[in-house]
């Protein structure tokens, strides 16, 4: 396969780059692991690959994500460990809280606005 003029990686390298970044649980070292990509290489990637739209979505995505930055998934897992105050608790599928239909679902308030997508 040809390699891609802007990059020098095949069209098969580029498209799974762009595949890694899209998921949340796979770290920049990792992409720079399998393909030698930096964040800024990986970042200027889906810049020039993507749509301007589905580029700034991302970005907002990922920006500060934890799961996207390994040293930010071991400080975060550490200070959990060290933190017994926030502990799980899985209730069996009989005693799992009724949310009837008279009642709404509420969501948290989102910080994406429409003017920070432009």
């Amino acid at each position: 396969m040809p390699a891609h003029p802007s990059t020098g990686m095949s069209a098969a390298d580029v498209s799974a780059v762009i595949g890694m970044a899209w998921q949340d649980d796979t770290p920049f070292e990792a992409m720079a692991l399998q393909f030698g990509l930096s964040e800024d290489q990986v970042i200027a990637l889906m810049r020039a690959h993507l749509k301007a739209r589905s580029f700034r979505v991302w970005r907002m995505r990922v920006r500060g994500r934890d799961t996207k930055h390994q040293a930010l998934q071991h400080a975060r897992s550490r200070a959990t460990s060290e933190d017994t105050a926030h502990t799980l608790v899985l209730l069996e599928p009989e005693k799992q809280p009724f949310q009837s239909e008279s009642e709404p679902l509420t969501l948290p308030r989102s910080g994406v606005t429409a003017a920070s997508l432009r």
